[in-house]
């Protein structure tokens, strides 16, 4: 079926059984998001999506990455090859709900972001392309007793359980209470499963928590283990080479954040420990032990009702040695970052899907990251924001190259507020690269300067 008409049975759905039900006990609505993003840039592998956290994890094992079969220099990150773009991304989320708010159906819809021209995804002439995916597929009951609301939620829903571990969409089962004085969460998730064997081995559990503890002090705590059965590398099995490495994933999670708030500072500290092995099937090969770290410190300054200034500080560990038995890289699960647009997610292009990395590092080197910022609202309808940020591995590209500077990057953004649904962006960046990133390109060549430039439309109801 064509997405245009998808997309217009959907609302004639939606307003048909928001009529419906609204009388017999249901209300109904339901929210939507698009984008139509135009620009250009110098460096197309920033449109190029090649790194997602989710995908598989960085670790080294005899100097050689379980990376896709990637190295930093293969991505090619510091390719300076120009393009000019157009994109479009939309969503729907429906949602229907009892008239006591005991109860609620939700289901989300997305065209996820497609090329302008793609002929493959059929965005080019005469469109008409099958472009649709489910975002969020969940029903949640509640029961509020003794001042506490309790609440069950199953099905494919947000996580929301770390900005630098796991925020995206997972399939599971949550129980969720709240209080006036904290708030929890306990979890199970499915993970990614081989539909051939149809294993169950992936799976994760989350416990997490969070109140203040002070009146102006709120802490959060949070625990995700991770078990996942046999995984495949690209790694050469060193006793059989014709064969590749197999492995067993335990993973977990420690964290805990501190969030200040006193007008006119806030302040939040987020610490991360990440734990566990890599257990290579075969048993003549030594395990990996797992252990990563990331510390994040952002700070706020409102000078005035219109000017804000901020200050970022990120540390995210690498793995030092490739040939030890520790991998102290830190791995993400499945998460968006913004701490940066050329390179990261903070950007109107990256809104769109079109990044390097949504993980606060690239491959196993980890990152550090320090931004001044600075926030100017005009009036109502203007806002400008602009960032300095200082980039660099938090280990050296090798032994042989000792160099951590990726860059400094220069960012601009300017959102004009329409009306109350609309907003028009425009957005500008520019890393200036160090001397890592002179060894990331495939040519052996010095990297150049990269620049993004991009406007769009912002629609929400």
């Amino acid at each position: 079926m064509r997405t245009k008409n998808l997309l217009f049975i959907s609302c004639v759905l939606g307003m048909f059984v928001s009529s419906v039900f609204a009388a017999d006990g249901i209300d109904f609505d339901f929210h939507g998001k698009m984008f139509q993003v135009f620009g250009s840039t110098n460096n197309n592998m920033s449109l190029a999506g090649k790194h997602k956290s989710g995908i598989t994890d960085f670790f080294s094992y005899n100097g050689q990455l379980n990376s896709e079969g990637f190295d930093l220099k293969n991505l090619d990150y510091f390719n300076t090859v120009g393009t000019t773009f157009g994109l479009s991304k939309a969503r729907l989320r429906f949602e229907a709900k009892t008239n006591d708010n005991l109860a609620k159906f939700v289901y989300g819809l997305e065209v996820g972001t497609v090329n302008w021209g793609d002929k493959n995804k059929k965005f080019g002439l005469s469109g008409d392309g099958i472009t649709q995916e489910s975002r969020f597929v969940y029903a949640e009951v509640k029961s509020p007793q003794n001042n506490i609301d309790h609440i069950i939620r199953a099905g494919l829903q947000p996580t929301k359980i770390s900005p630098w571990v796991w925020s995206e969409t997972a399939a599971g089962l949550t129980y969720h209470g709240k209080s006036p004085s904290c708030k929890w969460m306990i979890g199970w998730y499915r993970g990614d499963e081989n539909s051939k064997s149809n294993s169950t081995d992936n799976n994760y559990f989350v416990i997490k928590t969070s109140g203040p503890i002070l009146s102006e002090l709120n802490l959060g705590l949070f625990i995700v283990y991770e078990t996942s059965g046999a995984e495949t590398s690209n790694i050469p099995n060193p006793l059989t080479p014709a064969n590749v490495l197999e492995y067993d994933r335990n993973n977990y999670y420690v964290g805990a954040s501190l969030t200040f708030k006193h007008s006119p500072l806030k302040g939040l500290f987020e610490l991360v420990y990440q734990g566990g092995d890599i257990d290579f099937i075969e048993k003549d090969i030594d395990d990996l032990d797992r252990s990563g770290m990331l510390m994040n410190l952002d700070l706020s300054y409102q000078v005035n009702k219109q000017l804000k200034l901020g200050f970022n500080s990120l540390y995210v560990s690498g793995d030092d040695d490739p040939n030890d038995l520790d991998a102290n890289n830190f791995d993400a699960i499945d998460i968006d970052v913004k701490v940066g647009m050329i390179l990261f997610k903070d950007s109107l292009v990256s809104s769109c899907d079109r990044f390097v990395s949504d993980a606060p590092y690239l491959l196993d080197k980890g990152l550090i990251h320090h931004a001044l910022t600075a926030e100017y609202k005009l009036n109502k309808k203007h806002t400008f924001f602009t960032a300095i940020r200082s980039l660099s591995l938090a280990n050296d590209y090798s032994d042989e190259i000792e160099e951590k500077s990726i860059g400094t990057e220069l960012d601009f953004k300017y959102a004009f507020k329409f009306n109350k649904n609309v907003k028009l962006r425009l957005e500008a960046a520019c890393l200036l690269p160090g001397g890592a990133s002179d060894s990331m390109t495939a040519d052996d060549k010095d990297a150049d300067m990269i620049f993004n430039v991009a406007s769009g439309i912002q629609f929400s109801f």
